[in-house]
């Protein structure tokens, strides 16, 4: 190749790599984007956060439960109501957990604050 193709590619690559750092930034990659689509997983009280995701992302339990969120991570993760305030953690760090119990029913969205890709869902029915 002469020096303008070099140019050109060494162009090209740098903007490819610009689109993707900024992809990832906005939150365009990453696991549990909508947890809802996830298979509910029925009277799970454990939530891990490992590798950028809430595992599983979207539980059901009975009223009364309370759920324990678990960072697995080397990142700092917040377990952040979508609406509302009822899940307001302040940041874990590896091995610190987060606890609430959820006392009325209903569907509950929450998110990670640092990290906007990272989403899960409580769907808390009424007690038999």
């Amino acid at each position: 190749m002469n020096g303008l193709g070099n140019g050109r590619l060494i162009g090209l690559v740098a903007i490819v790599g610009a689109l993707l750092l900024i992809g990832v930034a906005c939150g365009g990659w990453g696991k549990g984007s909508d947890p809802a689509k996830e298979t509910p997983v029925f009277g799970v009280t454990e939530v891990r956060l490992d590798d950028f995701a809430f595992a599983p992302a979207n539980i059901v339990i009975d009223t009364g439960t309370t759920v324990t969120w678990t960072n697995y991570d080397n990142e700092t993760h917040t377990v952040t109501s979508d609406e509302g305030d009822e899940l307001e953690s302040e940041r874990l760090g590896k091995g610190e957990t987060f606890r609430y119990t959820f006392e009325t029913p209903g569907e509950y969205y929450y998110h990670c604050e640092p990290h906007s890709n990272m989403h899960g869902l409580v769907t808390v029915r009424p007690a038999p």
